[in-house]
């Protein structure tokens, strides 16, 4: 078994180093692979599940009884997260976690809002 394992490792890892340079070669060089709005990987399915979301708030707000359910499941997840909340502000692992996440989102709103500020240019 060990005799065989290391000459397909071997192929496997040939195999994709050969892939990687063609894609490359394809590309060009220094070439970036850029998409544009529309075209990116997944872009589609986020507009679809986009699309869906509005439809089901659209379905709820008209129908009293989904309107109902929805309701209580935001005040029961209100309590939840209050809850949740007061247990976790003795934790101090989670609490320093806690302050890190919203560091990263600091970062990345104004990473944000410099992108559309160079978009506008």
């Amino acid at each position: 078994m060990k005799k065989l394992f290391m000459p397909l490792l071997v192929c496997l890892l040939f195999l994709g180093l050969t892939q990687v340079k063609l894609n490359a070669q394809q590309r060009g060089p220094g070439e970036k692979q850029q998409f544009q709005r529309g075209e990116r990987p997944f872009g589609e399915g986020f507009e679809i599940r986009k699309k869906m979301m509005e439809i089901e708030r659209q379905t709820i707000e008209s129908d009293p009884e989904l309107k109902n359910l929805d309701q209580q499941i935001k005040t029961l997840q209100k309590q939840l997260n209050e809850k949740l909340q007061q247990k976790l502000s003795t934790n101090s692992e989670y609490q320093e976690l806690k302050k890190k996440m919203e560091e990263m989102q600091k970062m990345w709103r104004e990473r944000m809002k410099e992108r559309q500020g160079e978009k506008e240019d």
